[in-house]
C-alpha cells in the first residue's frame, strides 16, 4: 500500500476547511461553527463549543479580546419530523480557528490536519500583512499617478489650458496644506527638482489621490466648462478633504 494513501484523511480536511471558508464583504476570512465541528472531528456539537470556550479563555490569556475573533449567532436546525429549533452557532476568524485547532484534543487526526492548515493560512497573511511601508508606498505612488492623469483630463475638459495646468494643481496644495507648493517643499527640505510623490508618506500620498479623484469626478458631475471654475473647484475640494 503506498504511504501516500497516510496522508488522505488531512487533505481531505484540509480540502474541507478551505472549501467551507467564508469572506465579508470586505475581504475578511471566517468560518461557522456549525459547518467545521465534524470536519475538526467532533461529530457532536456539546464538545467542539467547549473547545471554542478553552480558545477564548487562551486568547483573553494573551491580552486579546475573543470579542473581536469569536461571534455568537443563532441558527434554525432540524429536531426530526420536521420541526425546527434555533441553536446557538458561532461566526470564526481565522485566528478563532486557529486557537480552537490548537485547544482540540491532539489524539484526533482531524485536529492536527486543521492545526496545519490554520497555520499555513495565518503565516500567509501575516506576510501579506507584513509587506513594507516602502512597497506599499510603491503600490499608492502608482495609483496617483493614475489620479493626477484623470483629474488632469477633467480639468481640461473643463477648460483648463496645458500652459495653465500648474497654476490647477497648485490649488490642490493650497487646499491641502494652507500653503503654496514652493512652501511645501521647503518644510520639506524638497528641491525643485524633486518630486514630492516620491518622497511622500502612505497616508499624505493617499491623501492626494483622494482629493484629485474627488475634483475629477467633481468636475464633471457637475459640467464646469470654464477654467476659472475648474481652479476654483479644485480648491474647494482639496479644502474639504483637509
Amino acid at each position: 500500500m503506498s504511504s501516500d494513501l497516510s496522508l488522505t484523511p488531512n487533505t481531505h480536511t484540509m480540502q474541507r476547511l478551505e472549501s467551507l471558508k467564508r469572506a465579508t464583504g470586505k475581504g475578511v476570512d471566517y468560518w461557522k461553527g456549525r459547518e467545521i465541528h465534524a470536519v475538526m472531528g467532533y461529530p457532536v456539537w456539546g464538545p467542539f463549543e467547549r473547545v471554542i470556550e478553552r480558545a477564548e479563555v487562551a486568547m483573553r490569556g494573551n491580552d486579546i479580546d475573543p470579542a473581536k475573533h469569536v461571534f455568537r449567532t443563532k441558527k434554525m436546525m432540524e429536531r426530526g419530523q420536521g420541526a425546527e429549533a434555533r441553536g446557538r452557532d458561532y461566526i470564526l476568524t481565522r485566528g478563532a480557528c486557529y486557537l480552537i485547532a490548537m485547544n482540540g484534543d491532539p489524539s484526533k487526526s482531524e485536529i492536527a490536519a486543521a492545526q496545519a492548515y490554520f497555520a499555513s493560512q495565518t503565516r500567509r497573511m501575516e506576510i501579506i500583512d507584513a509587506l513594507s511601508e516602502d512597497a506599499k508606498r510603491i503600490q499608492l505612488r502608482d495609483k496617483v499617478t493614475e489620479a493626477h492623469k484623470k483629474v488632469s483630463r477633467a480639468a481640461t475638459g473643463a477648460g483648463v489650458r496645458s500652459h495653465r495646468q500648474p497654476v490647477f494643481h497648485e490649488q490642490r496644495y493650497r487646499g491641502l496644506y494652507d500653503a503654496r507648493s514652493v512652501d511645501v517643499y521647503a518644510m520639506k527640505g524638497l528641491t525643485a527638482k524633486e518630486l514630492l510623490f516620491d518622497r511622500a508618506g502612505s497616508l499624505e500620498l493617499s491623501m492626494h489621490e483622494f482629493a484629485m479623484l474627488l475634483a475629477a469626478d467633481t468636475i464633471v458631475k457637475e459640467g464646469i466648462r470654464t477654467e476659472q471654475h475648474a481652479v476654483e473647484k479644485n480648491f474647494e475640494v482639496a479644502q474639504s478633504v483637509r
